[in-house]
């Protein structure tokens, strides 16, 4: 396999970032990563510059006139509540996470060596891990009042879900889009189920907003069906690395 070499622009101050988890991926499969601030505008010697946000066009620019191709993997529907006239939307290859049939499709992940099961005993019935920042999922949290789990990351996450009947989740409206809290759950061993979105994998029980109850009480009552379910959402839960070979298998194509 030809080493691939990437100048990536992103977020890594934080361990748990999806560029962070995806830069860690790269390199697993063997590429080399030479990670920038999304915010410096040097360009660096290499085969693709690789982003998720940009809110200016210099470095894109910058690639272009020295030959190198852009890449926008953007992980948010930007184009929904943005619309397609944004920086990181007019890469040379664009990657999204919500199938829009005008760009490439690549689903998130969650990080391979946290894609670990942490089993205790069941303290919490329900539980809603991130913040309420739009109405439906405010209203949805004020219905089921579900143990609210803000700031936890990492392994702390699948300790947490190991001890959780039900995780609650929702994305923010947009068509065929679902967020990376359906793999951040699944993929720590959670049981997960989330509102009603096209192309959600059939694996994950879905609702309708107002009617969440119903499934929570349905799952709560059949323990061996939601183990058994949880156990499926875990196997077919992704990794990065998964994504990663999606990622090169793209380029490749492109190239050819």
């Amino acid at each position: 396999m030809k080493k691939i070499k990437f100048g990536y622009y992103g977020n890594f101050d934080m361990n748990w970032s999806t560029e962070t988890y995806i830069a860690d991926a790269l390199k697993r499969a063997g590429h080399i990563v030479i990670k920038r601030d999304r915010n410096n505008t040097t360009l660096v010697d290499c085969d693709y510059i690789l982003f998720a946000k940009l809110f200016k066009m210099d470095i894109i620019y910058k690639a272009r006139r020295n030959g190198i191709p852009s890449i926008s993997w953007t992980f948010d529907p930007y184009r929904t509540y943005l619309g397609y006239n944004f920086p990181h939307l007019k890469a040379d290859i664009v990657i999204t996470t919500d199938g829009d049939d005008k760009y490439h499709t690549i689903r998130q992940a969650v990080q391979k060596p946290e894609k670990i099961e942490i089993k205790d005993k069941k303290i919490y019935d329900v539980i809603f891990v991130g913040d309420q920042w739009y109405k439906l999922r405010k209203k949805m949290i004020k219905r089921v009042k579900p143990k609210i789990i803000t700031n936890t990351r990492g392994l702390d996450l699948n300790r947490i879900l190991g001890q959780t009947k039900i995780a609650l989740g929702d994305s923010y409206p947009a068509s065929n889009y679902w967020s990376n809290r359906i793999y951040e759950m699944t993929g720590r061993g959670g049981f997960f189920i989330h509102n009603k979105v096209e192309g959600l994998p059939k694996y994950i029980p879905q609702f309708e907003y107002g009617k969440e109850k119903e499934i929570i009480e349905y799952y709560l009552k059949h323990e061996d069906e939601r183990e058994e379910l949880r156990k499926i959402q875990f196997e077919m839960c992704p990794t990065y690395d998964d994504r990663i070979k999606e990622l090169i298998e793209l380029l490749n194509k492109i190239k050819s």
